[in-house]
């Protein structure tokens, strides 16, 4: 198959997202497929990338991390008719996504969209005051009108498949969860010494209880609440580390939060670190903290889960099936028990042990070889459907290339395009 993954943010920018398509492009290339990415302009992009198609787009101000790409430009168009796709697969149902929503109508090609992102918990980079809760429905109302527009619907958990159905989208859903890289992630990957070494060149001593976060630091992560319930804890030897790029003055906001509080002497800003260095700072904690209730699947819990480190979330639906069935991680609701759930885990060996041995097995689950195979079945369903309810155009030109190509290529994996 020739696939095209339309994307308003890709590398060299750092996300949920970037990662979820950089492993299915990955994976999908693996299996056979030839693969493009069509994304937005960025000035710190290398001069050549293959496969990559890029539109003209300009700096989101209230967000400066995303950018706002063309919805429409009949030249790129031409250019997109050119590398004959067979499936267009969507990752935001704004800017690229709008573009990816004409391609498909006007080269008759099936769309398959990613809901990644809820916009619910984004507003505020935009709107304040009481022009929030309507920008809310108005982000209700788009991704309705986006996924029901599309031949097959991704989501990648059940909390946003209840989600999408509360703002009464009448669209059939695949739960299909991103997978990892998780062999990046084994504590196998680094010694003992390394982890030390990590550790104290922050000032953490052997005997500290390290707590940590990693991801983005922005303010729909809540690692205010974190810092303000990490301070209930008196105890010296409980240190706070914060890792990951801030966005705007938010790390200049959490450190007057921290001062003002009194814990600066234990809470640790590392800010931004190279991708490849990740890993070893889930490795390096003592447990994992996460306050967000935006995610909609939460890569770092599974990144925390294949480092063996334990977490400690602030309950959300989409950790039902990652971490309470499983008792693979511990929830909270309330101050109290995200104070005693660390306690816990820093006095009861066996009960943390536990925890790690089943947040580990839990982590098998989310591999990258499963992702890209699971998407290629959905690809292949919805090309059958999409050319069976298509079959009265047979004959029209260009569509009948595109059916004849797709029967080869089925053909080749001994399948057919057209079973029933």
């Amino acid at each position: 198959m020739r696939v095209g993954i339309f994307t308003d943010t890709y590398r060299p920018q750092i996300n949920g997202v970037v990662s979820s398509i950089t492993t299915l492009e990955r994976e999908l290339r693996k299996l056979g497929h030839k693969v493009y990415i069509i994304t937005t302009t960025d000035p710190d992009v290398p001069d050549v990338e293959p496969n990559v198609l890029r539109i003209p787009s300009m700096e989101f101000k209230p967000a400066p991390q995303y950018r706002l790409g063309l919805v429409y430009s009949s030249k790129i168009i031409r250019k997109i008719k050119k590398l004959e796709l067979d499936i267009i697969h969507s990752q935001t149902e704004w800017g690229v996504g709008t573009f990816a929503r004409f391609a498909a109508s006007k080269l008759e090609i099936p769309l398959v969209h990613t809901y990644h992102t809820l916009y619910e918990y984004y507003t505020h980079y935009i709107f304040r005051g009481h022009m929030l809760s309507q920008a809310k429905k108005v982000a209700a109302v788009i991704s309705k009108f986006y996924c029901e527009k599309c031949d097959s619907l991704i989501v990648p958990t059940r909390k946003v498949e209840e989600i999408l159905y509360s703002y009464d989208v009448d669209k059939s859903m695949n739960i299909i969860p991103t997978g990892l890289d998780i062999e990046k992630f084994y504590r196998e990957n680094y010694s003992d010494e390394d982890r030390k070494f990590v550790r104290e060149s922050f000032g953490v001593e052997s005997e500290d209880f390290l707590c940590v976060y990693v991801g983005r630091v922005a303010e729909e992560k809540s690692i205010d609440v974190l810092i303000d319930m990490f301070s209930k804890i008196k105890a010296p030897s409980y240190k706070f580390m914060i890792v990951g790029k801030s966005y705007g003055s938010m790390e200049n906001n959490l450190k007057e939060q921290v001062e003002k509080l009194g814990i600066s002497d234990r809470v640790i800003f590392v800010g931004e670190i190279p991708h490849d260095k990740v890993p070893i700072y889930y490795q390096i904690g003592d447990i994992f903290l996460n306050a967000s209730i935006s995610e909609t699947q939460g890569l770092t819990f599974i990144e925390a889960m294949a480092a063996k480190t334990p977490v400690n979330a602030r309950y959300d639906l989409n950790l039902e099936d990652l971490l309470v069935k499983n008792e693979a991680g511990l929830v909270y609701k309330t101050e109290e028990e995200f104070v005693e759930n660390i306690k816990k885990l820093k006095e009861n060996k066996k009960l943390k042990e536990k925890i790690i041995e089943n947040a580990f097995n839990v982590s098998q689950y989310y591999t990258s070889k499963k992702f890209g195979e699971k998407v290629e079945a959905l690809y292949k369903k919805t090309l059958e459907e999409y050319d069976k309810n298509e079959s009265f155009t047979i004959f029209r030109g260009e569509k009948y290339i595109q059916q004849i190509r797709r029967w080869a290529s089925f053909k080749s994996s001994k399948r057919s395009p057209w079973r029933k």
